[in-house]
Protein backbone atom coordinates (compact mmCIF):
# COMPACT_ATOMS: atom_id res chain seq x y z
CA UNK A 1 0.00 0.00 0.00
CA UNK A 2 1.39 3.34 -0.98
CA UNK A 3 1.82 5.52 2.02
CA UNK A 4 2.27 9.56 1.72
CA UNK A 5 2.53 10.32 4.80
CA UNK A 6 5.21 8.31 6.26
CA UNK A 7 8.96 7.58 5.52
CA UNK A 8 11.37 8.73 2.99
CA UNK A 9 8.83 10.01 0.42
CA UNK A 10 6.62 11.83 3.10
CA UNK A 11 4.54 14.52 1.89
CA UNK A 12 4.02 15.56 5.19
CA UNK A 13 5.28 19.27 6.24
CA UNK A 14 8.33 18.97 8.31
CA UNK A 15 8.13 19.15 11.34
CA UNK A 16 4.65 18.58 11.81
CA UNK A 17 3.91 16.30 14.79
CA UNK A 18 7.31 17.79 16.52
CA UNK A 19 5.21 20.78 16.71
CA UNK A 20 2.02 19.42 17.60
CA UNK A 21 4.30 17.31 20.60
CA UNK A 22 5.86 20.53 21.64
CA UNK A 23 2.34 22.28 22.18
CA UNK A 24 0.57 19.73 23.76
CA UNK A 25 4.03 20.04 26.36
CA UNK A 26 3.10 23.39 26.95
CA UNK A 27 -0.53 23.36 27.71
CA UNK A 28 -0.36 23.07 31.30
CA UNK A 29 1.95 26.51 31.19
CA UNK A 30 -0.84 27.96 29.33
CA UNK A 31 -3.12 27.19 31.34
CA UNK A 32 -1.19 28.38 34.23
CA UNK A 33 -0.53 31.94 32.08
CA UNK A 34 -4.70 31.98 31.76
CA UNK A 35 -5.02 31.48 35.49
CA UNK A 36 -3.07 34.42 36.27
CA UNK A 37 -4.87 36.33 34.24
CA UNK A 38 -8.27 35.04 35.37
CA UNK A 39 -6.67 35.61 39.14
CA UNK A 40 -8.00 32.23 39.44
CA UNK A 41 -5.95 28.87 39.97
CA UNK A 42 -6.71 26.93 37.29
CA UNK A 43 -6.12 23.16 38.98
CA UNK A 44 -5.68 19.85 36.99
CA UNK A 45 -9.17 18.84 38.03
CA UNK A 46 -10.58 21.91 36.43
CA UNK A 47 -8.90 21.67 33.40
CA UNK A 48 -10.21 18.21 32.80
CA UNK A 49 -13.72 19.06 33.48
CA UNK A 50 -13.50 22.23 30.83
CA UNK A 51 -12.07 19.93 28.27
CA UNK A 52 -14.21 17.29 28.53
CA UNK A 53 -17.16 19.60 28.87
CA UNK A 54 -15.75 21.70 25.41
CA UNK A 55 -15.02 18.00 23.92
CA UNK A 56 -18.84 17.03 24.51
CA UNK A 57 -20.32 20.38 23.06
CA UNK A 58 -18.07 20.17 19.79
CA UNK A 59 -19.18 16.72 19.43
CA UNK A 60 -23.21 17.53 20.33
CA UNK A 61 -22.69 20.54 17.35
CA UNK A 62 -20.85 18.32 15.22
CA UNK A 63 -23.69 15.67 15.09
CA UNK A 64 -26.53 18.61 14.75
CA UNK A 65 -24.33 20.10 11.76
CA UNK A 66 -24.41 16.02 10.29
CA UNK A 67 -27.99 15.83 11.01
CA UNK A 68 -28.80 18.55 8.55
CA UNK A 69 -27.00 18.11 5.19
CA UNK A 70 -28.25 16.49 2.25
CA UNK A 71 -26.00 13.32 1.57
CA UNK A 72 -24.19 13.37 -1.43
CA UNK A 73 -24.82 9.64 -3.74
CA UNK A 74 -23.85 8.15 -7.18
CA UNK A 75 -27.73 9.30 -8.38
CA UNK A 76 -28.02 12.81 -6.39
CA UNK A 77 -25.30 14.94 -7.73
CA UNK A 78 -23.23 12.27 -9.57
CA UNK A 79 -20.69 14.54 -10.68
CA UNK A 80 -19.51 15.74 -7.42
CA UNK A 81 -19.44 12.61 -6.36
CA UNK A 82 -16.93 11.22 -9.12
CA UNK A 83 -14.76 13.96 -8.53
CA UNK A 84 -14.14 12.72 -4.37
CA UNK A 85 -14.84 9.35 -5.71
CA UNK A 86 -11.24 9.97 -7.59
CA UNK A 87 -9.74 11.56 -5.48
CA UNK A 88 -10.18 9.09 -3.11
CA UNK A 89 -8.68 6.50 -5.59
CA UNK A 90 -6.11 8.48 -5.81
CA UNK A 91 -4.66 9.23 -2.41
CA UNK A 92 -5.82 4.95 -1.46
CA UNK A 93 -8.23 6.43 0.88
CA UNK A 94 -11.93 4.43 1.62
CA UNK A 95 -14.65 6.74 0.43
CA UNK A 96 -15.96 9.08 2.95
CA UNK A 97 -19.26 10.23 3.35
CA UNK A 98 -20.52 13.43 1.33
CA UNK A 99 -22.74 16.04 2.86
CA UNK A 100 -23.86 19.37 1.24
CA UNK A 101 -25.00 21.97 3.49
CA UNK A 102 -24.95 25.52 3.41
CA UNK A 103 -22.24 27.69 4.16
CA UNK A 104 -20.84 30.91 3.47
CA UNK A 105 -17.26 30.55 5.26
CA UNK A 106 -16.17 27.47 4.97
CA UNK A 107 -15.97 25.97 1.81
CA UNK A 108 -15.28 22.50 2.23
CA UNK A 109 -14.26 20.75 5.47
CA UNK A 110 -13.40 17.05 6.59
CA UNK A 111 -14.24 15.60 9.79
CA UNK A 112 -14.40 12.30 11.67
CA UNK A 113 -12.36 10.33 13.82
CA UNK A 114 -12.13 6.67 11.49
CA UNK A 115 -13.32 5.66 8.37
CA UNK A 116 -15.71 6.08 6.76
CA UNK A 117 -14.67 9.98 7.47
CA UNK A 118 -17.39 12.97 6.34
CA UNK A 119 -16.86 15.60 3.78
CA UNK A 120 -18.92 18.76 4.21
CA UNK A 121 -18.75 21.11 1.27
CA UNK A 122 -21.03 24.40 0.92
CA UNK A 123 -23.61 25.10 -1.54
CA UNK A 124 -22.92 28.49 -1.19
CA UNK A 125 -19.26 28.02 -2.91
CA UNK A 126 -19.66 24.86 -5.17
CA UNK A 127 -21.08 26.19 -8.29
CA UNK A 128 -18.38 28.59 -8.19
CA UNK A 129 -15.49 26.07 -8.35
CA UNK A 130 -14.57 24.79 -11.98
CA UNK A 131 -13.74 20.98 -11.63
CA UNK A 132 -9.75 21.33 -11.57
CA UNK A 133 -10.55 23.84 -8.78
CA UNK A 134 -12.73 21.55 -7.10
CA UNK A 135 -10.07 18.50 -7.69
CA UNK A 136 -7.66 20.69 -5.14
CA UNK A 137 -9.98 21.75 -2.29
CA UNK A 138 -11.41 17.96 -2.12
CA UNK A 139 -8.00 16.60 -2.23
CA UNK A 140 -6.62 18.57 -0.06
CA UNK A 141 -9.37 17.95 2.79
CA UNK A 142 -9.17 13.61 1.83
CA UNK A 143 -5.11 14.90 2.47
CA UNK A 144 -6.22 16.21 6.06
CA UNK A 145 -7.86 13.03 6.67
CA UNK A 146 -5.27 10.57 5.06
CA UNK A 147 -2.42 12.50 7.22
CA UNK A 148 -4.38 11.85 10.54
CA UNK A 149 -5.58 15.83 11.19
CA UNK A 150 -9.04 15.47 11.49
CA UNK A 151 -8.65 12.84 14.63
CA UNK A 152 -7.71 16.44 16.22
CA UNK A 153 -9.11 19.09 14.65
CA UNK A 154 -12.44 17.74 14.55
CA UNK A 155 -12.22 17.84 18.33
CA UNK A 156 -10.62 21.41 18.08
CA UNK A 157 -13.56 22.87 15.82
CA UNK A 158 -16.92 22.29 15.33
CA UNK A 159 -17.41 23.19 11.60
CA UNK A 160 -13.81 23.64 10.07
CA UNK A 161 -13.42 27.36 11.61
CA UNK A 162 -11.07 27.68 14.86
CA UNK A 163 -11.73 30.29 17.32
CA UNK A 164 -8.66 32.69 18.22
CA UNK A 165 -7.65 30.97 21.20
CA UNK A 166 -7.48 27.75 19.44
CA UNK A 167 -5.61 29.78 17.06
CA UNK A 168 -3.28 30.50 19.63
CA UNK A 169 -2.66 27.52 20.90
CA UNK A 170 -2.66 25.27 18.03
CA UNK A 171 -1.71 27.62 15.56
CA UNK A 172 2.14 26.37 14.35
CA UNK A 173 0.75 23.05 14.13
CA UNK A 174 -2.53 23.62 12.51
CA UNK A 175 -0.48 26.08 9.82
CA UNK A 176 1.79 23.00 9.16
CA UNK A 177 -1.28 20.82 7.94
CA UNK A 178 -2.48 23.08 5.78
CA UNK A 179 0.60 22.91 3.67
CA UNK A 180 0.49 19.51 3.86
CA UNK A 181 -2.89 18.96 2.80
CA UNK A 182 -2.20 21.42 -0.21
CA UNK A 183 0.46 19.33 -1.38
CA UNK A 184 -2.12 16.21 -0.86
CA UNK A 185 -4.43 19.04 -3.03
CA UNK A 186 -2.08 19.65 -5.71
CA UNK A 187 -1.18 16.15 -6.42
CA UNK A 188 -5.18 15.43 -7.27
CA UNK A 189 -5.43 18.34 -9.69
CA UNK A 190 -1.91 18.32 -11.13
CA UNK A 191 -2.02 21.88 -12.30
CA UNK A 192 -0.58 24.74 -9.47
CA UNK A 193 -2.50 27.12 -12.16
CA UNK A 194 -5.84 25.28 -10.32
CA UNK A 195 -4.14 25.48 -6.74
CA UNK A 196 -3.83 29.29 -7.31
CA UNK A 197 -7.47 29.84 -8.82
CA UNK A 198 -8.84 27.42 -5.82
CA UNK A 199 -7.10 29.39 -2.92
CA UNK A 200 -7.63 32.63 -4.44
CA UNK A 201 -11.55 31.64 -4.31
CA UNK A 202 -11.40 30.65 -0.55
CA UNK A 203 -9.87 33.74 -0.25
CA UNK A 204 -11.98 36.17 -1.74
CA UNK A 205 -15.06 34.41 -3.38
CA UNK A 206 -16.09 35.37 -6.79
CA UNK A 207 -14.16 38.72 -6.89
CA UNK A 208 -11.00 36.31 -7.27
CA UNK A 209 -11.84 35.89 -11.05
CA UNK A 210 -11.05 39.66 -11.22
CA UNK A 211 -7.55 38.94 -9.15
CA UNK A 212 -4.49 38.90 -10.91
CA UNK A 213 -2.61 36.41 -9.18
CA UNK A 214 0.84 36.43 -10.67
CA UNK A 215 0.65 40.05 -8.33
CA UNK A 216 -1.07 38.92 -5.75
CA UNK A 217 1.60 36.49 -5.49
CA UNK A 218 3.99 38.71 -5.34
CA UNK A 219 2.68 40.48 -2.30
CA UNK A 220 4.88 38.05 -0.39
CA UNK A 221 8.33 39.42 -1.05
CA UNK A 222 7.18 42.88 1.36
CA UNK A 223 5.71 40.45 3.84
CA UNK A 224 9.00 38.60 4.00
CA UNK A 225 11.43 41.44 4.85
CA UNK A 226 9.23 42.39 7.78
CA UNK A 227 8.85 40.33 10.98
CA UNK A 228 5.41 43.01 11.94
CA UNK A 229 3.51 41.83 8.89
CA UNK A 230 4.41 37.80 9.41
CA UNK A 231 2.88 38.31 13.20
CA UNK A 232 -0.56 37.97 11.78
CA UNK A 233 0.36 34.66 10.26
CA UNK A 234 1.58 33.17 13.66
CA UNK A 235 -1.41 34.05 15.16
CA UNK A 236 -3.49 32.50 12.79
CA UNK A 237 -4.81 28.78 12.20
CA UNK A 238 -4.24 29.29 8.54
CA UNK A 239 -1.01 30.30 6.49
CA UNK A 240 -1.28 33.57 4.18
CA UNK A 241 -2.40 32.44 0.71
CA UNK A 242 0.65 34.50 -1.29
CA UNK A 243 2.26 31.69 1.48
CA UNK A 244 0.82 28.67 0.51
CA UNK A 245 1.06 30.14 -3.72
CA UNK A 246 4.84 29.84 -3.08
CA UNK A 247 4.91 26.70 -1.42
CA UNK A 248 3.24 24.96 -3.77
CA UNK A 249 4.97 26.72 -6.54
CA UNK A 250 8.38 25.20 -4.32
CA UNK A 251 7.10 21.77 -4.01
CA UNK A 252 5.51 21.24 -7.62
CA UNK A 253 9.46 21.70 -8.68
CA UNK A 254 10.85 18.66 -6.65
CA UNK A 255 11.84 15.45 -7.45
CA UNK A 256 9.33 14.01 -4.50
CA UNK A 257 6.31 15.38 -6.19
CA UNK A 258 7.48 13.71 -9.37
CA UNK A 259 7.93 10.80 -7.64
CA UNK A 260 4.19 10.67 -6.69
CA UNK A 261 2.45 12.04 -9.84
CA UNK A 262 4.08 9.32 -11.44
CA UNK A 263 2.61 6.72 -8.86
CA UNK A 264 -0.46 8.51 -8.40
CA UNK A 265 -1.68 9.10 -11.99
CA UNK A 266 -0.04 6.78 -14.11
CA UNK A 267 -1.58 3.86 -10.93
CA UNK A 268 -4.39 5.12 -9.12
CA UNK A 269 -6.06 2.51 -7.24
CA UNK A 270 -9.42 1.41 -7.82
CA UNK A 271 -11.81 1.53 -5.08
CA UNK A 272 -13.95 -1.18 -4.00
CA UNK A 273 -17.90 -0.15 -4.23
CA UNK A 274 -19.31 -0.21 -0.30
CA UNK A 275 -22.39 -2.72 -0.22
CA UNK A 276 -25.44 -3.00 1.48
CA UNK A 277 -24.57 -4.01 5.37
CA UNK A 278 -26.51 -6.72 7.27
CA UNK A 279 -28.52 -6.10 10.42
CA UNK A 280 -26.16 -8.06 12.46
CA UNK A 281 -22.69 -6.10 14.04
CA UNK A 282 -19.98 -7.10 12.82
CA UNK A 283 -16.84 -7.13 13.87
CA UNK A 284 -15.40 -4.05 11.86
CA UNK A 285 -18.48 -2.71 12.93
CA UNK A 286 -16.92 -2.43 16.58
CA UNK A 287 -14.78 0.29 17.86
CA UNK A 288 -11.05 -0.54 18.10
CA UNK A 289 -9.46 -0.66 21.16
CA UNK A 290 -7.36 2.10 21.04
CA UNK A 291 -10.89 4.39 20.75
CA UNK A 292 -12.29 2.08 23.59
CA UNK A 293 -9.14 3.09 25.44
CA UNK A 294 -9.93 7.21 25.29
CA UNK A 295 -13.10 6.92 26.00
CA UNK A 296 -12.33 5.43 29.01
CA UNK A 297 -9.37 7.32 30.40
CA UNK A 298 -12.02 10.87 29.30
CA UNK A 299 -14.65 9.50 31.45
CA UNK A 300 -11.93 8.35 34.05
CA UNK A 301 -10.77 11.16 33.82
CA UNK A 302 -13.64 13.14 34.58
CA UNK A 303 -15.52 11.44 37.13
CA UNK A 304 -11.88 11.75 39.14
CA UNK A 305 -12.27 15.76 38.67
CA UNK A 306 -15.74 15.37 39.97
CA UNK A 307 -14.31 13.50 42.43
CA UNK A 308 -12.10 16.05 44.07
CA UNK A 309 -14.19 18.90 43.64
CA UNK A 310 -15.07 21.09 46.84
CA UNK A 311 -18.72 23.32 47.31
CA UNK A 312 -18.94 25.63 49.60
CA UNK A 313 -21.39 27.29 50.29
CA UNK A 314 -21.87 30.52 52.98
CA UNK A 315 -25.05 30.94 55.28
CA UNK A 316 -26.40 34.56 56.09
CA UNK A 317 -24.62 35.18 58.94
CA UNK A 318 -21.12 34.15 57.70
CA UNK A 319 -21.20 31.17 59.12
CA UNK A 320 -19.96 28.80 56.32
CA UNK A 321 -21.68 25.28 55.47
CA UNK A 322 -19.29 22.93 53.54
CA UNK A 323 -19.80 20.05 51.14
CA UNK A 324 -17.08 18.00 50.19
CA UNK A 325 -17.35 15.45 47.32
CA UNK A 326 -14.32 12.75 47.57
CA UNK A 327 -13.67 9.68 46.31
CA UNK A 328 -11.13 7.92 47.88
CA UNK A 329 -10.15 4.54 48.45
CA UNK A 330 -12.94 2.23 46.65
CA UNK A 331 -14.93 5.51 46.09
CA UNK A 332 -13.56 6.64 42.49
CA UNK A 333 -14.25 2.52 40.73
CA UNK A 334 -17.56 2.67 42.24
CA UNK A 335 -18.30 6.20 41.21
CA UNK A 336 -17.09 5.38 37.67
CA UNK A 337 -18.90 2.12 37.57
CA UNK A 338 -22.04 3.72 38.55
CA UNK A 339 -21.60 6.68 35.65
CA UNK A 340 -21.41 4.28 32.55
CA UNK A 341 -24.05 2.24 33.83
CA UNK A 342 -26.57 5.31 34.57
CA UNK A 343 -25.37 7.08 31.15
CA UNK A 344 -25.07 4.17 29.22
CA UNK A 345 -28.42 2.76 30.33
CA UNK A 346 -29.81 6.35 29.25
CA UNK A 347 -28.16 7.47 26.10
CA UNK A 348 -26.16 4.81 24.85
CA UNK A 349 -23.25 6.44 25.85
CA UNK A 350 -21.21 8.29 28.30
CA UNK A 351 -19.37 11.90 27.35
CA UNK A 352 -16.30 9.92 26.82
CA UNK A 353 -17.69 7.76 24.23
CA UNK A 354 -19.60 10.42 22.83
CA UNK A 355 -16.39 12.53 22.18
CA UNK A 356 -14.97 9.69 20.19
CA UNK A 357 -17.89 8.69 18.50
CA UNK A 358 -18.66 5.15 19.81
CA UNK A 359 -22.23 3.66 21.45
CA UNK A 360 -22.95 0.47 23.23
CA UNK A 361 -25.51 -1.53 21.39
CA UNK A 362 -26.96 -5.13 21.42
CA UNK A 363 -25.81 -7.32 18.14
CA UNK A 364 -28.57 -5.93 16.10
CA UNK A 365 -27.66 -2.36 15.99
CA UNK A 366 -30.60 -1.58 18.50
CA UNK A 367 -30.48 -0.30 22.20
CA UNK A 368 -29.34 -2.60 24.78
CA UNK A 369 -31.65 -3.73 27.87
CA UNK A 370 -31.31 -2.22 31.18
CA UNK A 371 -30.34 -5.70 32.59
CA UNK A 372 -27.99 -5.74 29.58
CA UNK A 373 -25.90 -2.58 30.71
CA UNK A 374 -26.05 -3.92 34.48
CA UNK A 375 -24.81 -7.11 33.85
CA UNK A 376 -22.27 -5.49 31.02
CA UNK A 377 -20.68 -3.46 34.02
CA UNK A 378 -20.75 -5.55 36.83
CA UNK A 379 -18.44 -8.49 34.92
CA UNK A 380 -16.37 -5.59 33.06
CA UNK A 381 -13.32 -5.37 34.88
CA UNK A 382 -12.31 -8.99 35.48
CA UNK A 383 -13.29 -9.84 31.83
CA UNK A 384 -11.54 -6.32 30.06
CA UNK A 385 -8.35 -7.47 31.92
CA UNK A 386 -8.56 -11.11 30.46
CA UNK A 387 -9.44 -9.56 27.02
CA UNK A 388 -5.98 -7.56 27.25
CA UNK A 389 -4.27 -10.90 27.08
CA UNK A 390 -5.37 -11.53 23.80
CA UNK A 391 -5.71 -9.03 20.87
CA UNK A 392 -8.38 -10.86 18.93
CA UNK A 393 -11.12 -9.68 22.01
CA UNK A 394 -9.77 -6.05 21.99
CA UNK A 395 -12.72 -5.43 19.51
CA UNK A 396 -15.47 -7.47 20.84
CA UNK A 397 -14.07 -7.90 24.13
CA UNK A 398 -15.01 -10.99 26.91
CA UNK A 399 -17.50 -8.26 28.39
CA UNK A 400 -19.31 -7.48 25.44
CA UNK A 401 -19.66 -11.45 24.12
CA UNK A 402 -20.93 -12.42 27.57
CA UNK A 403 -23.47 -9.55 27.87
CA UNK A 404 -24.98 -9.65 23.93
CA UNK A 405 -23.19 -5.74 24.07
CA UNK A 406 -21.01 -4.10 21.57
CA UNK A 407 -19.40 -1.19 21.50
CA UNK A 408 -19.85 0.33 17.72
CA UNK A 409 -18.60 3.04 16.06
CA UNK A 410 -21.03 5.70 15.22
CA UNK A 411 -19.46 6.37 11.47
CA UNK A 412 -20.52 2.67 11.02
CA UNK A 413 -24.23 2.92 12.10
CA UNK A 414 -24.51 6.48 9.92
CA UNK A 415 -23.00 4.32 7.24
CA UNK A 416 -25.81 1.28 7.57
CA UNK A 417 -28.43 4.34 7.85
CA UNK A 418 -27.49 5.61 4.34
CA UNK A 419 -27.09 2.59 3.28
CA UNK A 420 -30.79 1.34 3.78
CA UNK A 421 -32.16 4.35 3.07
Amino acid sequence: MRDLFRGKFSIRQRYEWTVLGVTLAFAPAIAFVIGRVWHEVIGVSSVGVLIVVAMVYVTIARGALLGSCVMITRTQFPDLFSVVERCASMLELPMPMIFLRDDIHIPVVAVGFGDPYSLIISTHWIDHFKEDELTFVIGRELGHIAAGHTRLTSILSVNGHENAIISLIFGAWLRRTEYTADRAGLLCCGSTDAAYRAIALCEFHLFARKVDLAAFAQQRVEIAHDSVLRLGEWLAPNPYATNRMETLRLFHHTALYDYWEERLVTHPVSLEPVGQRSGKVTKSDCASFGRRLVAIAIDYTLVAAIGNLVVTSTGAHGSGIHWSVNFQGSGPGIAFLLYNMVLVAIAGQTFGMMIVSVRVTNTTFGRPSLWQVIWRYLIALPLFILSLLWPGFWRVELHDRASGTRVVGLERTLQRSALHA
